[in-house]
């Protein structure tokens, strides 16, 4: 970053510039120095919900330190719903909370507040995409789908922010029809981005879009995909068509930045000074490295309304702790982020299988499905909704059926919908996998 670059940053946001700059240098110190900072967060935040927010009072009583973590229970989106109020910080002002909701992308919104003060969580967000080589400061668009980032009207601060310090602009995902897309990819050769951040879905239909129609991006970019599961047949066609590799980044709403690709492209950084991720089976306990589990995580910045040891709804697999990046980043790190829990379809003969089975089996024995959507309703019943083009033979509906039986039982009941288009979420999303039985539900 230029010297006048960072004189205005410090200017505008120096809360943001200093945690940005604490964040980049803490990354690469010892990993026992990182672990050392995320217990002494973790301590300062355990003592004020003790005090502070009553859900919290009788919960962390006996608690000293990280050592304790595994002893609190979990924290679930149906506690948040019933126990909003009681989970609510009592000693800020009003002016400190933010309310906040998630996208709803599993059918049910849930609200919450997010802190006014806690500007760490954004540095850790930038930290994360300068992972990819990308510089905070150079052009960046995000294609995105969230309605509030889109209708909330910034005032004047935050406006000079974003078309000058962070020289950003935002398109949306819910407009990707043929034309919309060819005038974005217009956008992007003119306004000449550094970053180009989006959906996975949404990144691979401008790349099958420039396949189909020769069009091409004519600034190198660095692309970022985020908030969805990235699957390697996305990774690989987008690779592909832009030349170059593409970054993961998992996060969320609730606590922001969780983990980062960075050029090594062997697994994500976690934002271990912004937060606690552990990954557990299904009795709660913690899963060995290598092993897929669900994804907890403690926001050791939101004073506001604590998030202590919260079941955020994914499915992921931890780095072996001895581990060391290449890239020279200290942080620990998540092999692979699985998908979301509901993601698990459960056959009538006990096997469970995540996305990652479905995309492989759909778009590398059959041709011509353009996107599916596999609905689990009950335990003995699964839906499949495909978008196909001409080369679809209607004769694999009889295979695809018979070979998923093989898989899940003989007994489970298939049926298969052929449709125009496969609904979004209420973000713009596409969720490829729904499942109401899921074992981690």
């Amino acid at each position: 970053m230029s010297l006048l670059y960072e004189s205005a940053l410090f200017l505008f946001k120096n809360r943001l510039y200093r945690d940005l700059k604490s964040s980049l240098k803490i990354s690469h110190e010892d990993r026992q120095e990182i672990l050392k900072l995320q217990n002494n967060k973790f301590v300062r935040l355990i003592d004020h919900a003790r005090i502070n927010v009553p859900y919290y009072s009788q919960i962390l009583k006996n608690l000293r330190d990280i050592d304790d973590l595994a002893g609190i229970p979990f924290l679930t989106k149906k506690i948040i719903k019933e126990k909003a109020d009681d989970l609510k910080t009592k000693n800020l002002k009003e002016k400190d909370f933010r309310k906040n909701s998630t996208s709803g992308s599993t059918g049910e919104t849930m609200y919450f507040y997010s802190d006014m003060n806690n500007t760490y969580a954004e540095a850790c967000a930038i930290r994360g995409d300068m992972f990819s080589g990308w510089n905070y400061g150079e052009k960046k668009i995000t294609i995105w789908g969230a309605l509030r980032d889109f209708h909330d009207k910034p005032g004047f601060k935050a406006r000079i922010n974003q078309k000058y310090l962070q020289k950003s602009e935002i398109l949306s995902s819910f407009n990707m029809t043929e034309k919309d897309i060819d005038h974005y990819i217009d956008f992007i050769n003119n306004f000449k981005p550094s970053l180009l951040i989006g959906y996975p879905t949404g990144l691979l239909l401008i790349a099958e879009h420039m396949i189909k129609y020769n069009r091409k991006i004519t600034v190198p970019l660095t692309l970022v995909s985020a908030g969805e599961t990235l699957y390697d047949f996305q990774r690989e066609i987008i690779e592909k068509v832009f030349g170059h590799g593409v970054f993961n980044r998992y996060g969320c709403r609730e606590v922001i930045q969780i983990a980062s690709e960075c050029e090594a492209h062997n697994g994500l950084h976690i934002s271990a000074d912004h937060l606690i991720a552990e990954v557990v089976n299904e009795k709660g306990e913690p899963a060995s490295p290598g092993e897929a589990g669900e994804i907890i995580v403690t926001d050791l910045d939101n004073y506001a309304f604590p998030f202590i040891r919260y079941k955020i709804g994914d499915i992921g697999i931890l780095k072996d702790p001895d581990y060391r990046c290449s890239c020279g980043v200290n942080l620990p790190m998540l092999e692979r982020v699985e998908g979301r829990t509901m993601d698990v379809i459960v056959g009538t003969n006990g096997n469970r299988v995540t996305g990652t089975f479905w995309t492989l089996f759909f778009r590398h024995n059959f041709k011509g499905i353009e996107k599916f959507q596999v609905i689990q309703e009950t335990s003995n019943q699964i839906n499949i909704w495909f978008e196909i083009n001409e080369s679809y033979n209607n004769r694999d509906n009889e295979t695809i059926i018979n070979e998923i039986k093989k898989l899940l039982g003989d007994d489970l009941q298939i049926e298969i919908h052929v449709v125009d288009e496969i609904s979004k979420t209420a973000t713009g999303k596409h969720r490829w996998i729904i499942s109401k039985v899921s074992p981690y539900a």
